[in-house]
């Protein structure tokens, strides 16, 4: 059954992610910035991305705040353009299996931290995080694989876990539903509402 937040919000997907994608299509360097957001929120509280943002706008690869981050910042960087026409590609194609396949190349992107880039372009595909997982009374062990794994292998998980997304709600109401349920919580007591936790996904990436 949605939830009633849900119902009441289900604006801010709408609102926020379409201005999210166009930015981060739009040429390869905002497609480092998107991977670069995604790379912040690894094991890090959302009211704190900014800063890491702001950190690795000035001192690109030598900010302090990239710590194990570094090297999929620097993959993302020296194959921007690849990674920028892959995701044009999947978004042309509707294919958010091969976004996330390309994606989980760059060191520290998992399936579901792919999932994520994929879905800031507008892919039908959600963010499974620690969250999600305990909403959906899932073990997070699941949805992890080894680099080594072999390529048929790696796209059926992929492709699992894609449905899983859809088949639970899907892009939008995994970004709304979200976006509630972390507002105002432990680590983001700053962003009290999950209109303001929408938002701020929008003022990390594109600046306002």
């Amino acid at each position: 059954m949605v939830s009633l937040n849900y119902m009441e919000n289900k604006t801010m997907y709408k609102r926020d992610n379409k201005k999210i994608a166009k930015f981060i299509l739009r040429d390869a360097d905002n497609t480092v910035i998107g991977i670069t957001f995604v790379l912040g929120t690894i094991q890090n509280a959302l009211s704190n991305v900014g800063k890491f943002m702001d950190g690795v706008a000035n001192d690109g690869a030598d900010s302090i705040a990239m710590t194990m981050k570094r090297n999929g910042y620097l993959y993302a960087v020296e194959h921007k353009h690849v990674l920028h026409e892959a995701l044009k590609a999947a978004v042309k194609h509707n294919d958010p299996v091969g976004a996330i396949d390309v994606l989980t190349n760059v060191p520290n992107l998992g399936i579901v931290k792919a999932a994520f880039v994929a879905q800031l372009v507008g892919l039908d595909v959600a963010c499974l995080d620690s969250h999600n997982l305990d909403r959906l009374g899932l073990d997070r062990a699941a949805l992890r694989f080894a680099k080594t794994v072999k390529p048929e292998t790696k796209r059926k998980k992929i492709q699992d876990y894609v449905h899983l997304t859809q088949v639970t709600g899907g892009s939008e109401y995994w970004w709304d539903t979200w976006c509630n349920y972390v507002a105002g919580n432990r680590a983001n007591k700053s962003l009290t509402t999950g209109d303001a936790v929408s938002a701020y996904h929008a003022t990390c990436i594109i600046g306002v």
